[in-house]
């Protein structure tokens, strides 16, 4: 089989590529920068897939069997849904889609997306994660550095989940039978609040990590000063007052269920990824 895998270069499509890879899956990688995608994914075909270029999203799903479909969060649905419409014109006959969770419960693009799906007449497979723990190790480990994790958390717990066992989720359901028309939660083993998500950097790093929770108000402040577009501080707002409402903490067993496996804890993760927090402390 060919599986066309969208948004490589996220922090769960790079996990794709490489897992369909070890099991000898036939990987097509589609990538907004092609040279870029040919350094990080050797050995995989590599191809031009732009959301805005219809033609370039024509090329790469000709000749794919299945579809690994991620789009950035704050992106609208109707691109994304244009791209179902043509994978099924192409013949492709299974959508692992990377959407998130609680979005069965919500009007906004991911859930519009899942049910443009849900009609396409494809074998369908939801993806509905909790927050990533990658998000530490990317987008806070310059402040992690700095030894304090910034968040409009409040004491709200968030069940994490390491981005590798997400897409190993995600390969099974794309290389196995029995995934058709489910939609998995996918978590850690554990919810935590923000200040043992801190103890455990602290841990793993042997260094003072503390939580300094912050307004909404502050986040949204700093992502516009940051140049972030409106929608996406809108996103992240909305993101962070379902953690602050306990809506972020549910813990299930599907990564167990899926893969046979226990899902990876966070500690876990901080041990793996001590090194990226690693340099000088500054003043928080």
């Amino acid at each position: 089989m060919k599986v066309l895998v969208t948004t490589p270069n996220g922090k769960v499509g790079q996990e794709v590529v490489r897992q369909l890879q070890e099991r000898g899956v036939e990987v097509r990688v589609g990538a907004h920068t092609v040279d870029k995608a040919r350094q990080a994914f050797p050995g995989a075909e590599v191809v031009p897939f732009d959301y805005a270029d219809e033609a370039s999203v024509r090329e790469a799903l000709r000749g794919v069997d299945a579809l690994y479909l991620a789009s950035p969060g704050d992106m609208p649905a109707e691109p994304v849904k244009r791209v179902v419409d043509l994978a099924r014109e192409a013949g492709v006959g299974q959508i692992v889609r990377l959407s998130a969770m609680g979005a069965q419960h919500s009007d906004n693009p991911l859930r519009e997306v899942e049910r443009h799906i849900e009609a396409s007449g494809a074998h369908w497979t939801f993806l509905r994660p909790s927050w990533f723990m990658q998000n530490y190790s990317t987008m806070y480990a310059d402040m992690l550095r700095g030894g304090a994790l910034y968040e409009p958390a409040g004491d709200g717990k968030t069940s994490f989940v390491d981005a590798r066992d997400i897409a190993a989720v995600a390969v099974a359901a794309l290389t196995g039978e029995g995934h058709a028309g489910q939609a998995y939660t996918i978590t850690g083993p554990q919810a935590l609040d923000r200040d043992e998500v801190a103890a455990a950097i602290s841990g793993a790093t042997g260094r003072d990590v503390r939580y300094v929770p912050i307004s909404d108000e502050q986040l949204q402040e700093t992502m516009r000063a940051g140049g972030a577009p409106e929608a996406y501080v809108g996103l992240m707002s909305a993101l962070y007052g379902a953690v602050r409402g306990g809506h972020s903490a549910e813990v299930t067993d599907d990564v167990r269920r899926v893969t046979g496996r226990d899902p990876i804890p966070f500690t876990q993760f901080a041990r793996d990824h001590a090194d990226v927090w690693a340099g000088e402390l500054k003043e928080a």
